[in-house]
């Protein structure tokens, strides 16, 4: 389907583009450790910076995780199982827990990221001051590539469903 294909390569452009935040957040920390501990100089913009990094990797991230299977499963129960039975477990997994909670995060982001956005919220716990409001925009946008992912990846499940039910 054309569609999934649309999904499918959002979510590896999006996992390729922000690994990158890994480099980044790896350069920022290695400055803050040399300069606080080599030079006695610590930066107030070290940590919330790396957490900004950390975030992007994380949440713009997943939609890729997610359509490379890396996310974390019991495999040593669920490898025991048939390919019919996998792919069942997979459906209820999407249906039941994964789609109500990115549906949530994404509604929910979009509300914490508007409002933050509209009052130009920034930091009240950091000497730096940063712009929360653009760490903010990161969750709905995070949360809804990981849904059309799902979307997709329940897609590919209920096909594999079939083509085993009907090879059988």
């Amino acid at each position: 389907m054309k569609i999934i294909h649309i999904i499918d390569s959002t979510s590896i452009w999006s996992g390729k583009i922000f690994r990158w935040a890994a480099l980044l957040l790896s350069m920022v920390v290695i400055y803050e450790v040399a300069s606080r501990y080599l030079f006695n100089n610590p930066t107030v913009w070290a940590f919330d910076l790396a957490m900004y990094f950390y975030s992007m990797l994380y949440l713009l991230g997943g939609a890729y995780v997610l359509w490379e299977g890396s996310h974390i499963r019991v495999d040593v129960l669920f490898n025991q199982f048939s390919k019919r039975t996998q792919a069942v477990i997979d459906i209820i997994f999407y249906v039941v827990f994964f789609f109500p909670y990115v549906s949530v995060m994404v509604w929910w982001g979009y509300k914490a990221a508007f409002w933050s956005w509209k009052a130009e919220e920034i930091s009240n716990t950091s000497q730096w001051g940063e712009q929360i409001y653009l760490w903010k925009a990161l969750i709905p946008i995070g949360f809804f590539l990981m849904l059309l992912q799902g979307i997709a990846e329940l897609v590919r499940t209920i096909g594999k469903l079939r083509r085993d039910t009907n090879g059988a």
